[in-house]
């Protein structure tokens, strides 16, 4: 179990300071999103120089009150989707071409930028996000690669049935890209021309559809709405691809106050042919199976404190309802803990699966225990959020932090899973699924059961 963002996140938060996001720098962190399934990307170099320049600003920013409601009538409506179906048809008909996305995050906590650069061509396509990935596709062979910070490691996987975006998905753990290029010209060829706007989410929002047009000067604006959401994504009439997104978001599990801006700008170039053809050199490099892997060594990086094998150290903490609970008392049992707050917006956006995960423990007899461990906060704010969302598993309260220091619960949400013999089996820091996306929840839930079940038959 690996803890994206990409779009599928590791968002967490730092217990030592509520207020600032954790900026952990190491691949842990690739699949970053933000909650809304938004990768914390920035750019690099060594991509299609041609058209490589930066992305201009010069297209003006959407706004959703720009749309008059004759721009959100039927027929605005159902000029937008055709509008929209010549923009997928541009992207899947160029012979080449190749973008620079400049990306802003605006949350109430200040502004993250970041850049991707990416180069397609009939049968290949090459994404950059500088200093942290390279995704390559040639044919039907995708290879994923940190040039930056282990330059001799590389992941491959394999296109089935043409289902490239799926492939991407399946190497990156759950993730995907900040590229509108990827769900068009990667994506199913056959696309009912209402389910296009969901495209333009990048995995954001939920539920997408599309709720007015217009047209500006040489630009045309697409109105969307969906859970979690709205937006405007302005098209370029000169070569009908994306050239600005504005997206105003909800991350999932965060008050409305909590709300973000997500600004690309996009600045791409149609072109016969790219002067060098698409390639991925694997020769001196070594072949790993998982994105960890693909890290150096760094015992530094917050890991959750913990390594695995080693003996998992004691706690004694009282749940909400005045139970004392060690883990000497749980011996021989698998037990999970999943330390959160909250204040927390990741943590409480992964509950509803957790509780999910709680249900299906129960269901399985007494050899799994779940708890939620509160850090540092009193019984009563835990007890307000925990009570009205009736989760099935108990909460235990760790209002002094003597567990969290422990288990080195730097940033949470932390979960850690401890075999029948009590070593640590499993670490996680972030949010690492979307919850938003019912298949990412599931599959990540599929994964935890199969650890779990594997501890309890004694194969962990």
């Amino acid at each position: 179990m690996k803890p994206v963002a990409l779009w599928g996140s590791t968002m967490s938060r730092s217990i030592m300071n509520p207020s600032n996001p954790v900026g952990n720098q190491s691949m842990r962190i690739f699949r970053t999103v933000l909650a809304t399934s938004l990768l914390v990307f920035s750019s690099s170099t060594a991509l299609a120089q041609a058209g490589k320049e930066t992305a201009k600003a010069v297209v003006a920013p959407g706004s959703v009150s720009d749309f008059t409601a004759a721009d959100q009538s039927p027929e605005a409506i159902k000029n937008g989707l055709l509008a929209l179906e010549k923009t997928r048809q541009a992207y899947r008909a160029a012979p080449a071409m190749t973008e620079s996305i400049e990306i802003s995050v605006i949350a109430p906590n200040g502004k993250q930028t970041m850049k991707v650069v990416s180069a397609y061509q009939m049968d290949r396509f090459q994404i950059e996000v500088v200093g942290q990935i390279d995704i390559t596709g040639i044919g039907n062979d995708i290879f994923m690669s940190m040039p930056t910070v282990s330059p001799d490691r590389y992941m491959s996987g394999t296109v089935e049935n043409g289902q490239v975006i799926a492939a991407i998905t399946d190497l990156t753990e759950g993730g995907g890209l900040p590229d509108p290029a990827v769900p068009f010209r990667l994506g199913e060829a056959e696309l009912k021309i209402e389910e296009i706007p969901a495209l333009l989410s990048l995995g954001s929002m939920q539920n997408v559809s599309l709720k007015g047009f217009r047209t500006t000067g040489s630009m045309s604006q697409i109105l969307i709405k969906g859970d979690g959401g709205s937006g405007v994504v302005t098209l370029n009439a000169k070569n009908g691809l994306v050239a600005r997104m504005d997206l105003e978001l909800i991350p999932p599990g965060m008050p409305a106050e909590m709300k973000m801006g997500l600004q690309l700008v996009i600045d791409s170039k149609v072109m016969k042919s790219l002067p060098k053809d698409i390639a991925f050199v694997t020769e001196g490099k070594t072949k790993v199976d998982d994105v960890n892997s693909l890290l150096p060594e760094q015992p530094g990086l917050p890991q959750g404190g913990l390594k695995v094998g080693q003996v998992a150290p004691n706690f004694d903490l009282m749940t909400l309802s005045g139970e004392k609970v060690s883990l000497a008392s749980l011996a021989g049992k698998v037990v999970l803990l999943d330390f959160w707050a909250t204040w927390c917006g990741p943590c409480r956006a992964a509950m509803p699966a957790m509780n999910e995960l709680a249900i299906w423990a129960k269901s399985q007899g007494d050899s799994i225990k779940m708890f939620a461990v509160n850090v540092g906060e009193t019984k009563e704010k835990a007890s307000g959020y925990w009570d009205a969302q009736k989760f099935v598993f108990p909460c235990l309260l760790d209002t002094q932090n003597v567990a969290a220091l422990a288990y080195g619960a730097s940033s949470i949400p932390l979960t850690v899973i401890i075999a029948p013999d009590g070593t640590v089996a499993e670490v996680e820091v972030g949010l690492n699924f979307n919850p938003q996306d019912k298949a990412g929840v599931e599959k990540h839930l599929e994964l935890m059961k199969k650890l779990l079940t594997g501890l309890v038959a004694g194969k962990g």
